[in-house]
């Protein structure tokens, strides 16, 4: 299968009308001068190409705020299953990519998340290029380059799209554009390499650490988590802009029949104070100091041990959210690294 091509960006809006006549198209949309929301687009000019992080992460397609898993009536029990519909993203930056990769291990592994899955396979991923600005750090978590989890891929080259590929459904959307793509000649292929030359040279913040485990477990006691600690104010903003957070709590809710009702699921932040309590009036996690550490631990090592990765992927959302200012990743990490032995 042929994998690279390019679209002039004469074309995009042949491009754009193919894939609103698929299905629903959701894109990065401005909510306010500095504020971007994935919201559906009908109209190519609603595009906010300059977005590099939207207040809530592709995630809320997949795995929804609130969703109702099952309605029950007297003795029967009936599983309430997503629409199935095909969709669109257009704007995933390499590090929601990647966030969605780790989210697929978490609801796809076996037993598979239904919900999850469902919305997953109906989805048609379109990946942007972006240049990092003051608060990315995606390269130093690993995830500055382009993953498999996309569909087609698009660098931006001047007057052009580059094209990547990656699945056949990617393919056969391209073929439906017709003459309108072509496959790419060197003179593409040297200005996307110059592209991502360009892109690794342009960060401005980030850190290089080969053992983020051992380091995080060494400075357990680091004075630092208490001064950062108290300072949290425990409103959760740091866990619903994440793109690889998956808490959630279960609501089951008992109509005035009282024989009826629903089981409804909605996603929760272990920033909460009584994330975890439990009967007898015990709390694991009592302290924001304790909270804020699981939270950290968690982003920077908490799956290496089943999985070998990292579920930080530098998108510095978290970093743009905190009220208290305290979510600044790579701070952190200069701050363990230059602690006295």
């Amino acid at each position: 299968m042929d994998r690279f091509f390019v679209l002039p960006k004469t074309k995009f809006d042949l491009f754009f009308n193919k894939l609103v006549s698929t299905g629903k198209l959701y894109a990065p949309v401005a909510v306010s001068e500095k504020s971007y929301s994935f919201k559906s687009v009908i109209r190519p000019d609603e595009i906010a190409w300059q977005a590099l992080r939207t207040i809530l992460p592709p995630k809320k397609y997949f795995f929804k705020e609130t969703e109702t898993i099952l309605t029950y009536k007297d003795n029967e029990i009936k599983e309430v299953l997503p629409e199935s519909t095909n969709f669109s993203i257009l704007g995933l930056h390499p590090c929601d990519l990647a966030s969605l990769s780790i989210m697929d291990k978490i609801f796809l592994d076996y037993p598979s998340d239904t919900h999850y899955a469902i919305r997953r396979k109906n989805a048609f991923l379109i990946g942007t290029s972006c240049m990092p600005d003051e608060h990315c750090f995606c390269e130093s978590m690993g995830t500055s380059s382009v993953n498999n989890t996309y569909d087609i891929f698009l660098t931006d080259i001047l007057d052009k799209y580059f094209i990547e590929v990656a699945t056949a459904k990617g393919k056969e959307f391209l073929d439906s554009l017709g003459d309108s793509v072509h496959k790419s000649d060197s003179s593409d292929e040297s200005q996307y390499k110059t592209f991502w030359r360009e892109r690794e040279k342009s960060f401005k913040i980030g850190f290089k650490e080969p053992n983020l485990k051992s380091l995080m477990n060494l400075e357990i006691d680091n004075p630092i988590w208490e001064e950062l600690g108290n300072q949290c104010l425990s409103c959760g903003n740091c866990t619903p802009v994440c793109p690889t957070c998956y808490c959630f709590d279960m609501l089951d809710t008992v109509n005035l029949d009282s024989v009826s009702g629903q089981r409804d699921r909605q996603w929760d932040s272990c920033q909460f104070t009584m994330f975890a309590g439990v009967a007898g009036d015990f709390n694991f996690r009592a302290t924001p100091v304790e909270r804020l550490k699981f939270w950290y631990r968690h982003k920077l090592h908490g799956f290496e041990d089943p999985y070998g990765l990292k579920t930080c992927v530098g998108c510095g959302r978290c970093t743009v959210s905190c009220p208290a200012e305290i979510d600044d990743i790579v701070g952190l990490v200069k701050v363990l690294q230059n602690s006295s032995p």
